[in-house]
């Protein structure tokens, strides 16, 4: 949809073409007028439009000054000039100073038509316009860094799934690893920072551990992305040689390479940042499904640490836990889990149920793969509480306690009962999603379709009066934009369409009325002229309105 102002100190030549554009079939418009340039730049101050037809000679401010304005407001905005006259003086500088055409008034209105499909024309094309790519091409860029800083800290956080991890998606963003090959880890960590050091300070010193590192390790693929204000995380593999893409080098030579050069890479470090850093090392490389898993095992060394905890250098590779979760999942697997849940939050906030029910179904697996485990009862516990804080904090939130206490027995997550068994937990749980999500849907299309009737019933009480799909979208506090096509998305017809058969019933219910003039039924219904009345209503009722009239008369309707 695009916005249309019609300029113009003469109301007839204003009204005309407003009247016209309303019933354009060729593009969706929203039109809007104005009686001189003061009033246009009333409009012009609070709506953005998309094209202007202006008049050149008005009294106070004319087209030419005019101009300057809309592009100092809206420099996207085609200006088309109407003229009662030519002047070639005025001609030149309307289009000099950036106006789309100049069109004489006496040139009739297919030239009008003509030349805003023209301006709309234009408008598309700069919408793809090899300047704009460029420049969004020139943002992404810029952006590339922090993409891939996303990206690395969703996938070793857990968030992003390992399986999510395809070859185009890193090459997108230029990370220079194979999704096809296992990745080794190592996490470095700023042990002490110094005193009053400022927090722009400590981003550009991890951005410097982070070229040391890759200064280091130049004779192997790395990637380093900073998890923290003092945590950086190093992916290794070994360098692609092959034609093919694939490495010649093989894991052990890499494995001893990256294990002999941390070292320096900590002592370069101290000398040079004087930063004291320990360094994690995974013993193996790690598929990247199990990629968060290992990072946390990474953590949890460093975390528990030996000696005084501070500069040191450790390995997994004596420590390593099995990992794999068909049978007693490691620690670090189920703690990735229990982040889960707080994943499930923004999915039922946002109404996402399909990722949802997923992310549920794979927590729902471990707990059953745990149930019967005694050693893992608390970390049961934490789950059953997690879950119910979860549904809880969206109950509250939404003042849905008291409209789902009816539906469902609310007494598990209120009083904290326990259920029999975590297969019973789980359907609980899952129904209650299912309510939730149900109740969500049914409330939109509830909430849309009482906005909607709202509207109309509006519409049909004020059909004299003024109904700009700005002034409607200000009732239902919707964007104009987005209230057109949300109307025609559930209604199935424009809004614009709508307005217009509303006016046409009701003229046609007054036209009944023998002692209404046509010229008051045209007022009444909220058509400036009889003329345009009379053609719109000649063009869908396919008779003239003093002939429906008489029909009616006649007995004949």
């Amino acid at each position: 949809m695009y916005n249309l102002l019609i300029v113009d100190d003469e109301p007839r030549i204003v009204n005309g073409l407003y009247e016209q554009f309303l019933d354009w079939k060729q593009e969706e418009l929203s039109v809007y007028r104005a009686l001189s340039a003061v009033e246009a730049m009333r409009i012009l101050s609070v709506t953005k439009i998309d094209i202007v037809l202006s008049d050149i000679h008005m009294p106070g401010m004319n087209g030419i000054e005019l101009q300057k304005q809309i592009l100092r407001l809206w420099p996207r905005c085609k200006v088309i000039f109407l003229s009662g006259f030519s002047d070639f003086e005025y001609v030149q500088s309307a289009l000099r100073d950036g106006g789309l055409d100049y069109i004489l008034k006496l040139e009739g209105d297919d030239q009008i038509f003509a030349a805003v499909g023209k301006a709309i024309g234009r408008l598309r094309e700069e919408r793809m316009s090899e300047q704009l790519l460029q420049k969004a091409k020139q943002q992404y860029e810029a952006a590339i860094p922090m993409l891939q800083k996303d990206f690395l800290i969703s996938l070793l956080q857990g968030e992003l799934s390992g399986c999510s991890v395809r070859q185009d998606r890193l090459d997108e963003l230029r990370i220079p690893l194979s999704a096809q090959q296992s990745v080794l880890l190592s996490i470095c960590r700023v042990d002490r920072w110094p005193e009053n050091i400022r927090p722009t300070d400590r981003s550009l010193l991890m951005y410097a551990i982070g070229n040391i590192a890759s200064e280091y390790f130049s004779q192997v693929t790395v990637v380093s992305c900073s998890m923290s204000a003092s945590h950086l995380a190093i992916l290794v593999q070994p360098a692609e040689n092959g034609s093919d893409g694939k490495s010649d080098a093989d894991w052990g030579t890499c494995l001893s390479f990256v294990h002999g050069t941390s070292s320096d890479i900590q002592d370069t470090c101290k000398t040079m940042l004087k930063l004291p850093v320990s360094i994690a090392l995974s013993g193996v490389p790690c598929a990247w499904t199990s990629a968060a898993v290992q990072y946390l095992r990474l953590e949890q060394l460093l975390h528990n640490g030996f000696g005084h905890g501070h500069e040191m250098l450790l390995s997994d590779r004596n420590l390593r836990e099995a990992t794999d979760p068909s049978s007693v999942p490691a620690k670090q697997y189920l703690a990735l889990r229990l982040k889960a849940v707080n994943q499930l939050e923004p999915l039922l906030m946002g109404g996402r149920s399909k990722e949802f029910f997923v992310l549920f179904d794979e927590i729902e697996k471990t707990a059953r793969m745990l149930q019967n485990e005694p050693s893992m009862r608390l970390f049961l516990i934490q789950l059953e509480y997690s879950l119910a804080s979860l549904f809880v904090s969206y109950l509250n939130q939404w003042g849905l306690l008291e409209t789902f206490s009816s539906t469902i027995d609310l007494g598990p997550l209120l009083h904290h009962t326990e259920f029999p068994s975590w297969i019973e937990a789980f359907a609980y749980y899952r129904k209650l999603s299912e309510l939730l999500f149900a109740h969500r849907t049914d409330e939109q299309i509830d909430r849309t379709e009482k906005m909607l009737a709202s509207l109309n019933h509006y519409i049909e009480q004020h059909l004299a009066e003024d109904l700009s799909l700005e002034k409607l979208a200000d009732r239902v506090y919707l964007h104009p934009t987005y209230l057109s096509r949300l109307y025609k998305q559930i209604s199935g017809i424009r809004l614009s369409d709508y307005i217009k058969e509303a006016r046409l019933k009701k003229a046609a219910e007054l036209l009944a009325i023998p002692t209404l003039k046509i010229q008051e039924v045209a007022t009444r219904v909220g058509f400036e002229s009889a003329h345009y009345f009379a053609k719109v209503f000649k063009k869908n009722m396919h008779m003239t309105p003093q002939e429906y009239r008489s029909s009616c008369l006649n007995g004949n309707d």
